[in-house]
């Protein structure tokens, strides 16, 4: 009788190959780990970088509008130190005494010469006439369209926005006080005109403070820059960079600043250029409706992202905003996905490399194996001399070579055993 083996018949799918699965394994053992562990620590490491970014702006941030604070205090402190100066007032009580005058513009030149930024003091009438200062050339001017006359003529001290001098045809600061009488009348407005050269100072300081790329600008309460960190080394191109708004004016707002000269009789509203921040605009809007004394915020796109604080001043309804680009803080975070994705890189290529000589070690010895069991099966090979090698390849190869000489010996068994079973039953014959 001539028995068969079976052969199991193959499903419509194929399944992958033992080089595939092995690969497939050393990929998922050794790098995808990598891959999950290097993403996850990165995007920690990023969040804690940008947080510590946030954190060091808002402490700058806050320290200079503090700073800027305390300067527009002491300014507006020194022209009601002018206007409670008893030579100014008996001026002021008597506007026509020459002898008066000349006391009060004596006055007048030992308060500017406190601080290098002072342009001019003067007295100004209650007709928004400049009749004493200690420039004689701003004498006889009209100011009375100014915000900062119109407040303390009110008999409120003020703090103008910067604003170009009709005189001088230069951005400057102007600080009033009311000047009073015995009875507390109001008898004319004291004022001051300063250049911004000391706010500037203030702003410039911030350039690459809180890290490379970092910078600072003082808004007022429009959103028009009033000083940016990016004059310094460039103070002849400032008029230039400042004033630019972060958001269209409305036409309400430019014609109130039209009317108060706020850029002099050289430039309109119209002509400022807008740097639109949106995101800027609406962290302030925020902040304000809020009572809030920080924002922050974020604009650009990318890899060029910055992250930025708002602060809100105390002596004017302006603020400060410090910003920095974000790859300053996390360049080592973006170093460490580099290297990731080249460990990536390596390990993939070393995983293919190793799975390529495991499988080879030991696919192509069990391949021999088959090719020498194929050929006893198809009686290439003499049953009684076959034999499978049990002395090369690894301990699998030999398990399966010792396995399968193990069964050519139970094949020997069975069919010599049948042969000479037939040779004794023939000869007795």
């Amino acid at each position: 009788m001539r028995s068969s083996i079976g052969v199991a018949k193959r499903g419509s799918g194929r399944a992958p190959s033992f080089r595939r699965r092995v690969l497939v394994a050393l990929l998922a053992v050794g790098v995808l780990p990598i891959a999950i562990v290097g993403a996850l620590s990165i995007r920690s490491t990023r969040d804690q970088l940008t947080d510590l970014a946030v954190a060091n702006i808002q402490q700058r941030s806050a320290s200079t509008a503090s700073a800027i604070d305390q300067y527009l205090r002491a300014r507006l402190g020194d022209i009601q130190v002018v206007a409670a100066t008893p030579d100014v007032i008996r001026y002021a009580g008597a506007l026509g005494d020459p002898a008066l005058k000349a006391s009060a513009r004596d006055a007048m030149k030992a308060a500017a010469a406190r601080a290098p930024e002072y342009e001019s003091v003067a007295v100004v009438d209650l007709e928004g006439n400049i009749v004493d200062a200690s420039l004689p050339s701003d004498e006889g001017t009209s100011v009375k369209f100014r915000d900062y006359f119109l407040q303390a003529k009110a008999g409120q001290p003020y703090v103008s926005d910067p604003s170009y001098s009709v005189i001088t045809e230069k951005p400057a600061l102007f600080f009033s006080a009311p000047i009073k009488g015995p009875a507390g009348q109001v008898l004319a407005v004291a004022r001051t005109r300063v250049n911004l050269a000391a706010i500037w100072d203030l702003v410039e300081a911030d350039a690459g403070s809180v890290g490379a790329g970092s910078h600072g600008m003082l808004l007022d309460d429009y959103g028009i820059r009033l000083a940016v960190s990016e004059t310094k080394g460039h103070r002849d191109r400032a008029e230039q960079l400042i004033y630019r708004p972060i958001a269209p004016i409305d036409a309400q707002t430019a014609q109130k600043l039209q009317a108060d000269k706020r850029f002099g009789n050289l430039r309109s509203v119209d002509q400022l250029a807008v740097d639109a921040i949106p995101s800027l605009r609406q962290a302030i809007d925020g902040m304000r409706s809020s009572s809030a004394t920080f924002a922050q915020f974020a604009y650009g796109p990318g890899g060029d992202e910055q992250r930025g604080v708002a602060t809100s001043l105390a002596a004017k309804k302006w603020t400060y905003v410090l910003a920095v680009p974000l790859a300053t803080y996390t360049r080592s975070a973006d170093t460490a996905t580099l290297d990731t994705v080249v460990m990536l890189f390596a390990g993939t290529i070393l995983a293919v490399v190793i799975g390529l000589l495991l499988t080879r070690s030991l696919v192509d010895p069990l391949r021999r194996l088959v090719h020498a069991a194929t050929d006893v099966s198809v009686g290439n090979v003499d049953l009684r001399t076959a034999h499978f090698d049990t002395r090369i390849g690894d301990d699998i190869t030999r398990e399966v070579a010792s396995a399968f000489d193990r069964l050519l010996n139970a094949l020997r068994y069975y069919a010599f055993a049948d042969d000479a079973a037939t040779d004794t039953g023939t000869g007795s014959e």
